[in-house]
């Protein structure tokens, strides 16, 4: 998988809420994240299938709640994406049955180096693997049975976030003796960054110095999940996606910082080595920091592993931000964020500290067929106001492009009670961050999306001209000189023009207010 998931033949930018962990069988609640979804203009609800759920009992299974969350999902015209929850959520098996939870010596928990056990299955014990296998296949069949037609659900989530807390490895018998039984041939030729030594022999010190425990758990987990999605597959080959607590955080040592033997970006190579069944390894996104949030995305993105976002905040401002430049920048390919509920007040309105991720998401969702389109072309570009920031510039090859943040602006002529009259947010005042894509569609044709943004255009002057000085001075040489500018939205692939712009709603800069879009075409004549 390279690109855009493929859904009926189109590519398809995904975007989306994921439901709190316990929503899949409570129908009001389900109901109110569906709500939230569609309010939000998104396309996707992800949502988890628990293990204990579908085998109450061992080889008694029931798959009533995961067709129940299909088909309020089909009706609502929103693709799925499912969670299975089995051996770890976060790590720890809260939703495995009762029957392994009741055999620790069968099913046997990971121990640390004192002996003692920490909260997770070990991924080294073959009978937690075999019934997890089983149970999984047992959900891919069904899925196969009752979705193939209609592709409601169209990813599957291979457990959640999983390695080991409070231990660098396990230190159980099992994992002692894979231990010493050295490094698999085909990690011989990968190194991770910072490891301190030069690779030799094969054992897992020699070849990989201070990470050597973080790098044999991370090839058990992938060892554990590559047999697990590998056989789900060979059922209903649906693509296959693994979340992954980050790892660039803290002082970033596994089993203090994050979950040892996670996908973290130090041992991706291990994983894509491992794991060839996973298509997707994806980053869980709980970052405001800029720099890091960008450090995440940079790491993620591959070209065996393009960006997808299953979980981020959804509420506040930070990745209302920053989520602009995962897009932009990076090319992602679907972005979920985690508990629509949570976006809701009790009559099912948004609450204030989401209106800013709702601006942010319609203003994508606007113009998911663009960055379908666009991926890759280095024609989608982020305007997003860091802090003490009031302006920010591109340079074009055609034009200078001015971007002013409204929060940092003065003068909101133009920006009031013409914007729309019919909504009840219409008003001149945005005080916070401003944020948007801007899509380059042709030589003069331009798509702006998102909040709080105004752009000015000035043309570049022809590089024989002899006395440009004029031309750039000129407002017939700026944004004054346009052909239309027309406030719309996209239905499929078709531009809709919901209203003209003109006069006051364009003369002093091209601007969105609240997720808004605009389809702006300069004139080349000038």
């Amino acid at each position: 998988m390279n690109g855009f998931l493929t859904i009926q033949g189109q590519p398809t930018l995904l975007l989306g809420l994921q439901t709190q962990n316990s929503t899949t069988g409570d129908p009001e609640l389900l109901a109110r994240e569906i709500a939230a979804v569609r309010l939000l203009g998104g396309n996707l609800l992800e949502a988890p299938v628990y293990w204990c759920d579908i085998e109450p009992q061992q080889d008694t299974f029931q798959f009533d709640s995961v067709k129940n969350l299909i088909d309020r999902c089909r009706e609502a015209g929103l693709h799925l994406i499912l969670l299975w929850f089995a051996t770890s959520k976060n790590g720890h098996p809260n939703y495995a049955p009762e029957y392994v939870k009741a055999a620790p010596q069968t099913y046997h928990l990971a121990q640390a180096r004192n002996g003692a056990h920490v909260a997770s299955l070990s991924p080294h014990c073959e009978a937690t693997l075999t019934r997890d296998q089983n149970a999984f296949c047992r959900l891919m069949a069904f899925l196969a049975a009752y979705d193939q037609p209609a592709q409601t659900v169209v990813m599957v989530q291979v457990e959640n976030e999983m390695g080991l807390a409070n231990t660098d490895r396990d230190y159980s018998p099992q994992a002692q003796a894979q231990y010493e039984a050295g490094v698999p041939d085909c990690l011989l030729n990968i190194t991770l960054e910072d490891m301190g030594v030069t690779p030799e022999g094969n054992s897992w010190k020699s070849r990989f110095g201070r990470h050597a425990h973080e790098a044999f758990s991370a090839c058990y987990h992938a060892r554990y999940v590559q047999q697990i999605a590998s056989a789900g597959k060979a059922i209903y080959p649906l693509p296959m996606i693994y979340n992954v607590m980050l790892g660039e955080q803290g002082i970033e040592e596994a089993g203090v910082n994050y979950n040892s033997g996670a996908a973290v970006g130090r041992v991706l190579d291990i994983y894509k080595a491992i794991a060839p069944a996973i298509d997707l390894i994806c980053p869980d996104m709980y970052v405001p920091d800029r720099e890091r949030y960008l450090r995440v995305c940079e790491r993620y993105t591959r070209a065996d592993n393009p960006l997808f976002i299953p979980e981020s905040p959804s509420l506040g401002i930070a990745n209302a931000l920053n989520m602009m430049e995962a897009f932009a920048r990076f090319g992602c390919i679907g972005m979920c964020y985690f508990g629509a509920n949570y976006m809701l007040d009790n009559r099912g309105a948004l609450l204030p500290d989401a209106q800013e991720l709702a601006y942010s998401m319609r203003a994508v969702a606007n113009v998911a067929p663009l960055l379908v389109r666009l991926r890759g072309t280095g024609n989608v570009h982020a305007l997003v106001q860091q802090a003490f920031m009031e302006k920010q510039y591109l340079r074009l090859p055609r034009y200078h492009v001015e971007a002013t943040f409204i929060s940092a602006c003065a003068e909101r002529h133009g920006l009031g009670s013409r914007i729309n009259p019919r909504d009840p947010e219409n008003d001149d005042i945005f005080t916070s961050p401003g944020r948007a894509l801007l899509l380059q569609t042709g030589e003069d044709e331009f798509y702006l999306s998102g909040a709080g943004v105004k752009v000015d255009f000035i043309k570049r002057p022809d590089p024989l001209e002899e006395d440009s000085y004029p031309h750039l001075t000129s407002r017939q040489s700026g944004t004054l000189n346009f052909l239309s500018v027309e406030e719309g939205h996209f239905d499929g692939d078709q531009w809709v023009v919901d209203r003209q712009r003109n006069g006051d709603e364009s003369n002093f800069a091209l601007f969105v207010h609240r997720g808004q879009t605009v389809r702006i075409r300069l004139n080349p004549h000038r």
